[in-house]
């Protein structure tokens, strides 16, 4: 899979009193994006017994993910309008114990970048409070929605 392209309207009240979108939002935005990428459907993977339209929100079962790091470099001012902004989001790196997702709030062309940013996440134990290893599925379902994604200049 390569990454996922998530439309997100803007609400009125996500603008500052300057008139742009708070950079606050722009935290919101990414958040939206990274819940529906981890629970996006993925194809069968016979070598890893997973089976068709599995997600990896559901390989975590009754553990949580939970963001343990997260930045955000603002490009470009960005004004409330209508139409939707994108956020492009996908996973950027995989470790033993987190995984990294990296998103671009931008047009849904690219042609404009107005913040970028990521988040590392670890998989939690809701009982002990403590992070858990990433299971081989897991890693599995992850390397799924890695991409390697060029910068604007790259393209």
């Amino acid at each position: 899979m390569t990454s996922l392209n998530v439309p997100v309207q803007m609400r009125f009240f996500d603008q500052d009193q300057y008139g742009h979108i708070n950079n606050v939002t722009m935290l919101r935005y990414f958040e939206d994006a990274r819940v529906r990428l981890t629970a996006s459907p993925i194809k069968a993977d016979a070598q890893h017994d997973i089976p068709e339209d599995t997600t990896f929100r559901e390989s975590v079962g009754k553990n949580r993910t939970v963001v343990v790091h997260q930045s955000v470099d603002y490009k470009e001012q960005l004004f409330f309008r209508q139409e939707p902004v994108y956020v492009r989001t996908w996973i950027s790196r995989v470790g033993g114990s987190s995984f990294t997702i990296s998103y671009s709030l931008q047009e849904e062309d690219g042609s404009h970048v107005y913040a970028e940013g990521e988040s590392v996440i670890v998989v939690m134990d809701p009982d002990t409070g403590k992070s858990m290893k990433l299971t081989d599925d897991q890693k599995a379902l992850l390397a799924t929605l890695e991409d390697e994604v060029k910068e604007p200049d790259e393209r």
